[in-house]
């Protein structure tokens, strides 16, 4: 393929224009796709940030095909952070460029091995629950007709809830595998899935799939010539950018809890996760073919021990944090000892008798002797030992703080239904050079992309934290703006009278907020997104907020409710609605059109000074004679506040206002970079006493 092919396919008069009825030109587009082939021509890494409206899928998708095309061995994988985009590039971009261009190659969707269910283990599971496999009302009655019924498999086309333990003790997983001494292997469904990614020139996954397999190239020495995860590929577009530090990041950190700790051996003991639906542990049934039946006790006494120990070591943790009012803590060498002198004997306890629990338990296994048809439940169980040993070792790394590198140690709070768990994290300080070393180094070309990558800064904040660029590789670094008309079509409101969030000013700011959102919602007539940095003030807003837009008719929503699909749904269907929503939120909500007329911005999107990844990286700024302010904090809010007012223009007919209740935008200095760093839109100076009419006479 060369450039002459692109001018062909996006030019004015050119394939796409002909083929595709809602097609308009944009120059950004075609742009794009040159760029995006000279990486491939060039074996290149490219930087592009595609602003709202460029059409960047169709940019990178049309080079990736014609590779393909050419060289069906030529193959691309395509990374995404959301399924939504996933859906939108399988379900109706790919399909309409190959009916444009009149040519196919073959595409599949690649997803994470326990999202399959496993036959093997869900026949095991029911030839070990008769009583409850066919009485139509239980779990494992419901899976057994969802594996009669489905055909690929999939966790998320089984309807209703399912228990997430039950899942996991038939979903397909790679230490249960048999592969092809499996009697079900012909029909196994992860298998068949693999065998159609082989086959596909174009592969579709989300971030935390290609991070998992460029890690397992690292770590094993695997090249992408090889199959690891995912097939061999050259060829690699990663689409929302953005999010490559943050789910890389998550992907590299371990957590120990208690819940963690008890989900593994309830494996072992509570039988699959059944919680006594079923006929006996994994103990049990192995009992009558083990030699020495003395061990037996020592386990269940151990078992209780352990879980007796670890549920005291979260009390004690939780009531610390709580007590000091944190939801998370960073833990240096320094501070370590105050904590082992809180927590440290329980901490003790846990690791201790959990090293002689797992000891006994592989001292029960070596005793077992099972036939062929018994030794998968055998299998089971040792995998589980080995997972249970897992746990306990990460707790007992977590505590030889004389022995940790640089990496982040810290604290958290999550909850598992009613119950609050801490987890002891550990996170990786940067992920710069193991991206470089397993992703960037490694493949032909990378393409990058995103509509919020460049601060104005060269995308030095973004390329910097992700490890680029490597020396031995071309950098090409493009923006290309939104061809949308935002000077007409976004007003963007400031009010310089908004009263500057202290501590001591929290309940005055909190008042203020409710009724600047009331006045600017009643004037909109709702369809209006109001974004948080805080899911306090949220709380505060919307409670005090939605009987008074009820009274108006208006639908009130927020985040937590319902699954966040299942809240934009109804939030897009209902054009006069209001949600209320803070984190993930401020990106991903794709609602154009009259659904969503104004986007409030409570407060600038500054991360927690708490949050522990973010203190942490910050003050190794600091200790380096850096600025941890300019070098982190503000381009880190910066990108977020892109994110946040990208919500509102999707398409050329959208208009809209983005209301920013935060005066810091226009009275510090570091405002002015921020503002920037927006598409230029219309941005009238007012204060608060105006904000209705302004809002009125612009939308209506």
């Amino acid at each position: 393929m060369n450039e002459d092919r692109i001018y062909e396919i996006f030019d004015h008069d050119g394939i796409l224009s002909r083929n595709i009825k809602t097609f308009e030109f944009r120059e950004g587009q075609l742009l794009m796709a040159k760029d995006v082939l000279s990486c491939y021509q060039n074996n290149s890494i490219g930087a592009i940030e595609a602003g709202t409206g460029i059409g960047k899928s169709y940019a990178y998708l049309v080079p990736a095909m014609f590779y393909a095309f050419e060289d069906e061995s030529d193959r691309t994988v395509i990374a995404t952070s959301t399924i939504n985009l996933q859906k939108q590039l399988m379900d109706k971009d790919i399909p309409a460029l190959f009916k444009a261009l009149g040519k196919e190659c073959k595409v599949a969707l690649a997803v994470g091995r326990n999202n399959y269910l496993c036959l093997r283990r869900l026949a095991e599971l029911v030839r070990d629950n008769e009583l409850y496999a066919y009485d139509g009302v239980s779990e494992v009655s419901k899976l057994n007709s969802f594996a009669a019924q489905t055909e690929t498999g999939l966790r998320t086309e089984y309807q209703g809830k399912l228990d997430f333990q039950v899942w996991t003790s038939v979903c397909s997983d790679s230490d249960f595998c048999m592969g092809g001494k499996c009697p079900y292997f012909n029909e196994c469904y992860y298998f068949k899935a693999k065998r159609k990614l082989s086959d596909a020139s174009i592969i579709i996954c989300n971030h935390h799939l290609l991070f998992v397999d460029s890690n397992t190239r690292l770590e094993n020495s695997i090249d992408y010539d090889d199959d690891a995860v995912l097939p061999p590929f050259r060829h690699l577009v990663i689409d929302e950018a953005h999010n490559v530090e943050r789910h890389a990041t998550d992907l590299f950190t371990t957590t120990y809890s208690s819940y963690s700790l008890k989900r593994q051996m309830e494996y072992i003991y509570d039988n699959r996760g059944l919680k006594g639906n079923g006929t006996g542990r994994i103990l049990d049934d192995l009992l009558p073919s083990c030699s020495e039946k003395g061990i037996y006790q020592e386990i269940l006494d151990f078992y209780a021990l352990v879980k007796a120990k670890s549920e005291t070591l979260n009390l004690a943790t939780l009531n610390l944090l709580e007590y000091n009012n944190l939801a998370h803590l960073l833990l240096t060498k320094k501070s370590m000892p105050r904590l082992i002198s809180i927590i440290g004997e329980a901490a003790r306890d846990v690791v201790d008798n959990g090293l002689r629990l797992v000891a006994r338990l592989n001292s029960f296994s070596s005793k077992v002797n099972v036939d062929e048809v018994r030794q998968p439940r055998l299998d089971e169980l040792n995998v589980h030992i080995s997972r249970v040993s897992e746990v306990i070792e990460r707790l007992g790394s977590f505590l030889d703080f004389n022995s940790w590198d640089e990496s982040i140690h810290y604290l958290d709070i999550e909850k598992h239904g009613q119950n609050k768990y801490v987890t002891f994290n550990n996170a990786p300080l940067e992920v710069a050079e193991v991206l470089r070393d397993a992703l960037f180094r490694k493949l032909d070309s990378v393409v990058c992309t995103s509509a919020t990558l460049d601060l104005h800064d060269d995308f030095v904040y973004w390329s910097t934290a992700v490890g680029l660029p490597v020396p031995e590789k071309g950098f090409l670094r493009k923006v290309y703006d939104s061809p949308f008309d935002y000077k007409s079509r976004l007003m963007l409101l400031t009010p310089y009278d908004t009263p500057t969030f202290s501590k001591e000013s929290e309940a005055e700011y909190a008042d203020f907020t409710c009724e600047t959102v009331y006045q600017a919602v009643s004037s909109s007539g709702g369809g209006a997104l109001v974004l948080f940095t805080s899911f306090k003030l949220l709380e505060f807003v919307f409670e005090r907020l939605k009987p008074r837009f009820s009274a108006m008719g208006l639908n009130t929503m927020k985040q937590g409710e319902m699954d966040r699909y299942a809240l934009l749904q109804q939030f897009k269907e209902d054009t006069d609605s209001i949600l209320f929503a803070t984190d993930s939120f401020w990106e991903g909500v794709d609602a154009p059109g009259n659904t969503l007329r104004m986007v409030i911005i409570t407060k600038l999107p500054f991360r927690m000074p708490d949050d522990p990844i973010y203190k942490a990286r910050y003050s190794k700024l600091e200790e380096d004679g850096k600025s941890g302010f300019f070098c982190l904090s503000l381009p880190d809010a910066t990108m977020r506040l892109k994110q946040g007012y990208g919500r509102l223009m999707r398409h050329t007919t959208d208009k809209g206002i983005v209301l920013i209740l935060d005066s810091r935008i226009i009275s510090k200095s570091y405002g002015a970079m921020m503002l920037r760093s927006l598409p230029e839109s219309y941005h009238p100076e007012t204060e608060t006493k105006s904000l209705g009419q302004k809002i009125e006479d612009f939308l209506f």
